[in-house]
Protein backbone atom coordinates (compact mmCIF):
# COMPACT_ATOMS: atom_id res chain seq x y z
CA UNK A 1 0.00 0.00 0.00
CA UNK A 2 1.03 3.35 -0.84
CA UNK A 3 -0.04 5.80 1.34
CA UNK A 4 2.28 5.89 4.77
CA UNK A 5 -0.15 8.41 6.26
CA UNK A 6 -3.61 6.17 5.40
CA UNK A 7 -1.53 3.07 6.49
CA UNK A 8 -0.54 4.74 10.19
CA UNK A 9 -4.20 6.02 10.55
CA UNK A 10 -5.41 2.56 10.06
CA UNK A 11 -3.18 0.97 12.53
CA UNK A 12 -3.95 3.74 15.02
CA UNK A 13 -7.39 3.11 14.57
CA UNK A 14 -6.72 -0.63 15.36
CA UNK A 15 -4.37 -0.10 17.87
CA UNK A 16 -7.18 2.14 19.45
CA UNK A 17 -9.92 -0.24 18.92
CA UNK A 18 -7.39 -3.06 20.56
CA UNK A 19 -7.15 -1.22 23.60
CA UNK A 20 -10.88 -0.60 24.17
CA UNK A 21 -11.27 -4.47 24.17
CA UNK A 22 -9.35 -4.81 27.28
CA UNK A 23 -12.62 -3.16 29.27
CA UNK A 24 -15.01 -4.38 26.44
CA UNK A 25 -14.67 -7.53 25.29
CA UNK A 26 -18.09 -7.40 22.62
CA UNK A 27 -16.14 -5.84 20.42
CA UNK A 28 -15.34 -8.96 18.76
CA UNK A 29 -18.84 -10.36 18.31
CA UNK A 30 -20.06 -10.53 15.43
CA UNK A 31 -22.40 -7.72 15.48
CA UNK A 32 -20.17 -5.38 16.81
CA UNK A 33 -17.55 -5.93 13.92
CA UNK A 34 -20.37 -5.90 11.38
CA UNK A 35 -21.90 -2.09 12.16
CA UNK A 36 -18.12 -1.14 12.40
CA UNK A 37 -17.80 -2.91 9.32
CA UNK A 38 -20.82 -1.02 7.59
CA UNK A 39 -20.18 2.30 8.66
CA UNK A 40 -16.26 2.14 7.63
CA UNK A 41 -17.49 1.37 4.39
CA UNK A 42 -20.54 3.86 4.07
CA UNK A 43 -17.56 6.57 4.69
CA UNK A 44 -14.38 5.56 4.34
CA UNK A 45 -14.97 3.17 1.50
CA UNK A 46 -17.26 4.95 -0.56
CA UNK A 47 -15.95 8.50 0.81
CA UNK A 48 -19.55 9.58 2.08
CA UNK A 49 -20.12 12.99 4.31
CA UNK A 50 -19.98 13.38 8.15
CA UNK A 51 -23.23 15.05 8.18
CA UNK A 52 -24.92 12.19 10.15
CA UNK A 53 -23.10 9.82 12.54
CA UNK A 54 -23.60 6.55 14.08
CA UNK A 55 -24.66 6.40 17.46
CA UNK A 56 -25.01 2.52 17.78
CA UNK A 57 -22.56 -0.47 17.53
CA UNK A 58 -24.72 -3.17 18.97
CA UNK A 59 -22.21 -2.98 22.24
CA UNK A 60 -23.87 -3.84 25.58
CA UNK A 61 -24.17 -0.62 26.99
CA UNK A 62 -23.88 3.19 25.62
CA UNK A 63 -20.31 4.05 27.38
CA UNK A 64 -18.95 1.13 24.25
CA UNK A 65 -21.08 2.85 21.79
CA UNK A 66 -20.09 6.04 22.66
CA UNK A 67 -16.00 4.72 22.89
CA UNK A 68 -16.42 2.37 19.64
CA UNK A 69 -17.98 5.89 17.76
CA UNK A 70 -15.61 8.27 18.75
CA UNK A 71 -12.78 5.67 17.71
CA UNK A 72 -14.25 5.95 14.51
CA UNK A 73 -14.94 9.28 14.31
CA UNK A 74 -11.48 10.44 15.15
CA UNK A 75 -9.84 8.09 12.67
CA UNK A 76 -12.13 9.16 9.76
CA UNK A 77 -11.37 12.71 10.82
CA UNK A 78 -7.91 12.14 10.43
CA UNK A 79 -8.32 10.65 7.03
CA UNK A 80 -10.24 13.11 6.02
CA UNK A 81 -8.39 15.44 6.49
CA UNK A 82 -4.85 13.88 4.78
CA UNK A 83 -4.25 14.93 1.07
CA UNK A 84 -3.31 11.39 0.37
CA UNK A 85 -7.06 10.22 0.80
CA UNK A 86 -8.09 11.88 -2.31
CA UNK A 87 -5.74 10.06 -4.39
CA UNK A 88 -7.40 6.26 -3.47
CA UNK A 89 -9.99 5.31 -5.54
CA UNK A 90 -13.41 4.98 -3.12
CA UNK A 91 -14.23 1.35 -3.67
CA UNK A 92 -11.94 -1.59 -3.57
CA UNK A 93 -9.05 0.14 -3.00
CA UNK A 94 -9.99 1.86 0.06
CA UNK A 95 -11.43 -1.08 1.01
CA UNK A 96 -7.89 -2.97 0.62
CA UNK A 97 -6.31 -0.02 2.75
CA UNK A 98 -8.83 -1.42 6.03
CA UNK A 99 -8.09 -5.26 5.30
CA UNK A 100 -3.79 -4.86 4.93
CA UNK A 101 -2.68 -7.89 6.44
CA UNK A 102 0.64 -6.14 7.37
CA UNK A 103 -1.35 -3.50 9.87
CA UNK A 104 -0.96 -6.19 12.92
CA UNK A 105 -1.34 -4.73 16.47
CA UNK A 106 1.12 -4.73 19.71
CA UNK A 107 -1.02 -8.07 20.30
CA UNK A 108 -1.03 -9.64 17.36
CA UNK A 109 -4.61 -8.61 16.26
CA UNK A 110 -5.12 -7.74 12.05
CA UNK A 111 -8.20 -5.48 10.95
CA UNK A 112 -10.52 -9.20 10.75
CA UNK A 113 -10.78 -9.01 14.40
CA UNK A 114 -12.57 -5.63 13.96
CA UNK A 115 -14.20 -5.23 10.72
CA UNK A 116 -14.61 -9.07 10.10
CA UNK A 117 -13.50 -9.98 6.11
CA UNK A 118 -15.21 -8.53 2.35
CA UNK A 119 -14.06 -9.54 -0.91
CA UNK A 120 -15.40 -6.69 -2.32
CA UNK A 121 -16.92 -3.63 -1.00
CA UNK A 122 -20.85 -3.57 -0.09
CA UNK A 123 -23.06 -1.36 -1.82
CA UNK A 124 -24.65 0.93 0.70
CA UNK A 125 -26.56 3.94 0.15
CA UNK A 126 -27.34 4.56 2.98
CA UNK A 127 -26.80 3.19 6.73
CA UNK A 128 -29.38 1.20 8.44
CA UNK A 129 -31.56 2.96 11.04
CA UNK A 130 -30.61 0.96 14.22
CA UNK A 131 -27.42 2.43 14.06
CA UNK A 132 -28.48 5.61 14.20
CA UNK A 133 -31.05 4.56 17.55
CA UNK A 134 -30.29 4.02 21.27
CA UNK A 135 -29.21 0.55 21.97
CA UNK A 136 -30.65 -1.83 23.24
CA UNK A 137 -28.78 -2.18 26.94
CA UNK A 138 -29.66 -4.33 29.30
Amino acid sequence: MKSILINEAILSFYKRLESLLESHNELTDTDVRESIHLVLTYYFVWNNGLSKFPKSFCMLNQEGDEAVGQIIYDFLNTVYSTSELRDICVGSERLNYLQNEELVTPRGRRYYDFIGISKKPIQIDSLPDYLFEEGDYE
